[in-house]
C-alpha cells in the first residue's frame, strides 16, 4: 500500500491550485492527463485521502465538461468513474452534486439523442442536493383534510399516503424552483423533468413545532409540545382548512401518528430520501426567488406566502431518484389514529369510512420504544352554539 504522506498532499494541493479556477478547452486534456499521472503515483484504490480525491475528481469532471470532443464512449467511462466514487465514498454530498451536474452537462452537449441520459444524471444530482437537508427524523402527529372520493377510500383501505409533484399545487408561487427552471432553455426543461418525476410532497397541518433531533432513536429525544402560535385551537377545529381542503366541510380530517419507517435519511443504494419539515412563511413576493440563479432546498420546497400562515403546514418531502410521473403512494400501516367527519359529510360517506376503518389499528409508541395498538377513533364535527363561527367535536361511539 502506498503511503499518503506530506509530499502526496502537496502534489494534490499543487494540482488543485493549478486547475481549480483555470480549466479551459485548451488545457482540459492536460488537466485530465496530469490528474491520472499524479493520482496513480501517490495513492491506491483505498482512497486514503477522500476529500482531496473528491476535489481532484470534481476538477477532472469539469475538465471533461469543457472538452468539445465529448463522445458517448468517453462519457460512459466518466459516468462509471463518478458512480463508483459515489458508491464508495459515503460522505461529501456537495462534491457529488458537482460531479453529477457536470456529467449531465456533458451528456447535454451530445445533443437531443442523449437527453434521457441528462435527465437520468440530473435525478442523481438532485438526490445529493436534497440529502444534506435530511437531518430531520421526526415522529410527528399531523392532520390532513380530504375530500370523500374513490382516491380517499383506496388510500384508507390500502393504508397508503398519496404524494404528488409540486406542479399539482394550488398556489402558483409555491415551490419557486419551478419558475427558476421555467426559462425556455432545454437544459432547464430537462432538470424540471427530473424534479417532476422524482420529487413528491404530502401536505399536512400541525400546530406543534418540530424539534431538531440528532439522535431520534435515543429515548431521551422527546418530541416538543411547543405550539407554533399560542392562540391556535386544535387542528381539527380550523374552519378555513375545512372550507378549503375538505370540500366545504363535506369531507373528513385524518389524524396521523407517524414513525421512523416513513423517513429515509439518504442511501445511494436506494436513491431515496424523505423527511418532515415545517413550512416557513414570507411576506416577500415568491416570484423574487425565481430571479435567483440558485435556490436552496429550504426555500425551494418549504417556503410559502404569509397569507397561507393559517394552515400551519407540515410537509413530507419524498425524493426517489428512480421515480416516474407526478403522483405516487407509499405504505403507512397503522398510522391513522382518528377520523373527524365534517359538518356536511353525508351519512353514506361516514358509514362507508367507519366500516372500512373499524377493524384497523394505530400503533402507539412511547419514547422508550414500547408499543401498543389502539383502535381508530371517530368524531363528528358540530357547530359550537356558544361561540359564533366556531366548531366543536363529538365522539362517535
Amino acid at each position: 500500500m502506498k503511503n499518503f504522506n506530506k509530499e502526496s498532499y502537496q502534489a494534490l494541493e499543487n494540482y488543485i491550485g493549478k486547475y481549480k479556477e483555470n480549466v479551459t478547452v485548451a488545457n482540459a486534456q492536460q488537466a485530465i492527463s496530469e490528474f491520472d499521472e499524479s493520482w496513480n503515483t501517490i495513492v491506491d484504490e483505498t482512497y486514503e485521502n477522500q476529500s482531496k480525491y473528491a476535489i481532484a475528481l470534481v476538477i477532472l469532471s469539469i475538465a471533461n465538461y469543457n472538452i468539445q470532443k465529448n463522445t458517448k464512449e468517453n462519457l460512459d467511462v466518466l459516468s462509471k468513474l463518478i458512480s463508483e466514487f459515489s458508491a464508495k465514498i459515503k460522505s461529501m454530498p456537495g462534491v457529488k452534486q458537482t460531479l453529477f451536474y457536470n456529467l449531465g452537462g456533458c451528456w447535454y452537449k451530445l445533443g437531443a439523442l442523449y437527453y434521457y441520459k441528462v435527465i437520468e444524471t440530473f435525478k442523481t444530482y438532485i438526490y445529493y442536493q436534497i440529502v444534506p437537508s435530511a437531518h430531520k427524523c421526526y415522529y410527528p402527529t399531523a392532520y390532513a383534510f380530504r375530500k370523500c372520493n374513490t382516491f380517499l377510500y383506496q388510500a384508507l383501505v390500502n393504508e397508503q399516503l398519496y404524494i404528488s409533484s409540486p406542479t399539482t399545487f394550488n398556489d402558483p408561487f409555491d415551490c419557486p424552483i419551478r419558475e427558476l427552471l421555467d426559462n425556455g432553455e432545454d437544459i432547464s426543461y430537462l432538470m424540471r423533468q427530473a424534479y417532476n418525476d422524482c420529487l413528491k410532497i404530502a401536505c399536512f397541518t400541525s400546530n406543534i413545532k418540530l424539534p431538531y433531533q440528532k439522535e431520534p432513536d435515543n429515548p431521551s429525544s422527546i418530541v416538543s409540545n411547543e405550539k407554533k402560535h399560542k392562540r391556535d385551537r386544535a387542528e381539527f377545529l380550523n374552519t378555513l382548512m375545512w372550507a378549503h381542503y375538505a370540500d366545504s366541510h363535506s369531507g373528513i380530517c385524518i389524524k396521523y401518528r407517524f414513525y421512523e419507517s416513513i423517513s429515509y435519511l439518504g442511501s445511494f443504494d436506494k436513491n431515496i430520501v424523505s423527511y418532515f419539515n415545517d413550512v416557513r412563511y414570507s411576506k416577500k413576493d415568491m416570484r423574487l426567488y425565481s430571479k435567483l440563479n440558485t435556490i436552496n432546498v429550504e426555500d425551494a420546497f418549504f417556503l410559502k406566502g404569509k397569507e397561507w400562515e393559517y394552515e400551519n403546514e407540515l410537509r413530507f418531502l419524498y425524493y426517489d431518484a428512480n421515480g416516474k410521473g407526478e403522483h405516487g403512494a407509499i405504505d403507512i400501516p397503522n398510522c391513522i389514529e382518528a377520523i373527524y367527519f365534517g359538518l356536511k359529510c353525508s351519512k353514506k360517506d361516514r358509514d362507508t369510512i367507519i366500516n372500512l376503518m373499524k377493524n384497523k389499528k394505530v400503533l402507539i409508541k412511547d419514547i422508550y420504544g414500547n408499543t401498543k395498538e389502539n383502535p381508530v377513533k371517530f368524531y363528528q364535527m358540530v357547530i359550537d352554539k356558544k361561540q359564533f363561527g366556531q366548531l366543536k367535536v363529538e365522539k362517535i361511539k
